[in-house]
């Protein structure tokens, strides 16, 4: 589990620290807003690429093998990164989008097929969290200051290389979706709800969960700066607040062996609206409010995140769409912000608030049926067998 929690958050360093990648690139090349946008577009794009061509490759190469490779590829087009122009950088952003991803989807698959994925994604989870917050606490300090785009790129470039000897710990493949599991998955655990509803409901789900959470994650900067607090003060605030909610994300494999998995959701989307009622509030633009608001948001978020991922997990019997979570993921993320930035009404985030609320509450609602039909399947097939063995 170590080295698929480690490469999960190695390959998403690129998402997870964009927007100061992008800044960094912007002041070093002299590029324009467009230019900015372009890159992160292509980014997303390559992403979302490989995450939906992996449905047809995740369960038929090695994954030692491929995980390797992509790792490769991403290590050299990071160091290629650090003396392109603009438009050899449009071309390696693409090629870092499908190479990072390829690496997600293969992981992604690999947590799916452990005993706990519960556990396995909420340490994937921490994992990215905590490397993001260490990267978005450093490089603006330590490493942009003094060598500027070329520093970031070559920080990627070496996070890399320290991670190709881990590709050795993954599995060469998975269990799920063969022969021999087909053939052990009752049929009984079919009759309320089947698998490709779980996976659509699920997938719908999510998308709409991160339409709204991205839609006002995108915003919290300015909503602080608005509130009256500086960059210097905002980057104390996000930095260690991404690190200390890891610890969502690594508790939430253990409650979700001692608690209802419908309730967990249900608690942490609460928290979540519960941190968002305290920006609301006259008192949300003070710094410990402030900071306690983005804190209980990140913790709900990381927390929340393995227990959805896994639902839809149990639904894929072919063991084939793992890579469509993170896809679903980005393309929520990228629905999200645009959506909410039409809601802002003069200078008010009244109708950001309600549309990040209304989202979380729907996708609770969603994970809550499916998983309740889920569960209401399993307990059928168990009475089942026990009047078998009674009789």
């Amino acid at each position: 589990m170590f080295a698929s929690t480690l490469y999960i958050g190695i390959a998403f360093l690129v998402y997870n620290m964009l927007p100061i990648i992008l800044k960094s690139a912007a002041d070093t090349l002299d590029l324009s807003e467009q230019q900015i946008g372009y890159l992160g577009s292509i980014y997303m794009a390559g992403s979302a690429i490989s995450n939906i061509a992996a449905v047809f490759w995740v369960r038929r190469l090695n994954w030692r093998i491929t995980v390797f490779a992509t790792s490769l590829i991403a290590g050299v087009s990071y160091g290629l990164a650090a003396a392109a122009d603009f438009t050899s950088l449009l071309f390696l952003f693409l090629v870092l989008g499908l190479a990072n991803s390829a690496i997600v989807s293969c992981v992604f698959t690999c947590m799916g097929d452990m005993k706990n994925p519960d556990r396995a994604f909420g340490y994937g989870i921490g994992s990215q969290v905590t490397l993001a917050g260490i990267g978005a606490f450093f490089l603006p300090i330590f490493i942009i200051p003094h060598w500027h785009f070329q520093g970031v790129v070559f920080f990627l470039a070496i996070s890399v290389a320290l991670s190709l000897p881990l590709a050795l710990l993954l599995p060469k493949t998975g269990v799920k979706g063969t022969a021999t599991n087909r053939q052990t998955t009752p049929a009984t655990t079919h009759t309320r709800i089947s698998p490709v509803n779980t996976m659509l409901w699920g997938f719908a789900g999510l998308f709409i969960y991160f339409a709204g959470q991205s839609g006002i994650w995108a915003f919290f900067g300015r909503i602080g700066g608005e509130g009256g607090l500086s960059d210097q003060q905002l980057g104390l605030i996000f930095g260690p607040t991404l690190i200390l909610s890891a610890v969502g994300g690594f508790l939430s494999g253990w409650f979700s062996t001692r608690f209802d998995r419908r309730w967990l959701i249900c608690s942490s989307i609460l928290l979540g609206i519960f941190s968002l009622l305290i920006l609301i509030t006259p008192q949300g633009s003070n710094f410990w409010m402030f900071c306690l608001a983005v804190l209980l948001y990140c913790i709900s978020w990381n927390f929340v995140m393995p227990f959805l991922m896994t639902i839809i997990i149990e639904g894929d019997i072919t063991g084939r769409f793992a890579p469509l979570v993170p896809a679903c993921q980005l393309f929520g993320s990228v629905v999200g912000p645009a959506a909410s930035g039409h809601l802002i009404n003069d200078g008010s985030y009244l109708y950001v608030y309600l549309f990040a609320i209304a989202s979380v509450s729907v996708c609770a609602l969603i994970f809550v049926v499916i998983d309740t039909l889920g569960k209401s399947t399993q307990l059928a097939a168990s009475d089942v067998k026990l009047e078998m063995q009674s009789s």
